[in-house]
């Protein structure tokens, strides 16, 4: 049993833990406690919670419980595709966010630009003109939060979508990739079952006949 004296020493050597202190050696070490960090750093991005990608491959595991190295690796494509869809779900919203943003952020600046340019006055068929001090503030002060909304970090995953896709279909986009990944993730789950059924329904080995030993006292 720990002494109260050795209790009390481990908890002064732990104090002094030397750990990593800057965000460059925290993230040189972040995926050190992951038993299968391999496969975490090929699947999470920066940013993405690496401890919930291990609760979810846990999970799938302790579900499907593999025996292996083939239903390992089927369950790992599983994980992959599942993790990927959760990331797919966050950038939908993360692309509505940041277009509805910059839609709102373009619209007050019109506004605002409305009672700074005497070239905005067209706009009075569309939104309302500003004439006075105290609402130019307000928008402006709208207009930042806009701004700060359309470009928050969180956001880039959707942003980078946008970019890629062809002529604006960036949902279409999103769409087609979803479909992709629920076949990946159907076709794992498929074979993994076929695996695991033919591991089931395979006869086990023959058992050896025990040799009979000879009899004590008689010569072999």
């Amino acid at each position: 049993m720990t002494s109260e004296r050795q209790k009390a020493a481990n908890q002064a050597n732990a104090s002094h833990s030397t750990g990593p202190k800057t965000p460059e050696g925290k993230a040189a070490v972040r995926f050190n406690a992951i038993k299968h960090g391999l496969l975490a750093r090929d699947v999470v991005l920066p940013g993405e919670d690496a401890d919930a990608f291990e609760d979810l491959r846990n999970q799938v595991r302790s579900n499907l419980s593999p025996v292996g190295p083939i239903e390992e690796f089927l369950v790992d494509q599983v994980v992959n595709a599942m993790w990927r869809l959760q990331r797919l779900a966050r950038t939908e919203t993360a692309l509505i966010h940041w277009r509805v943003h910059d839609l709102k952020t373009n619209l007050l600046f019109a506004k605002v630009g409305s009672y700074e340019q005497s070239s905005y006055l067209d706009l009075a068929l569309v939104l309302p003109v500003i004439t006075d001090i105290a609402a130019h503030a307000e928008a402006k002060e709208a207009l930042e939060q806009a701004k700060y909304e359309r470009d928050r970090d969180e956001l880039l995953v959707g942003r980078a979508i946008d970019v890629d896709a062809k002529e604006g279909d960036a949902f279409g986009k999103l769409t087609r990739y979803e479909r992709s990944l629920e076949r990946s993730l159907f076709s794992a789950l498929g074979e993994l079952r076929k695996q695991q059924k033919r591991r089931r329904d395979r006869p086990p080995p023959p058992i050896l006949e025990a040799v009979a030993l000879p009899e004590e006292g008689t010569e072999r």
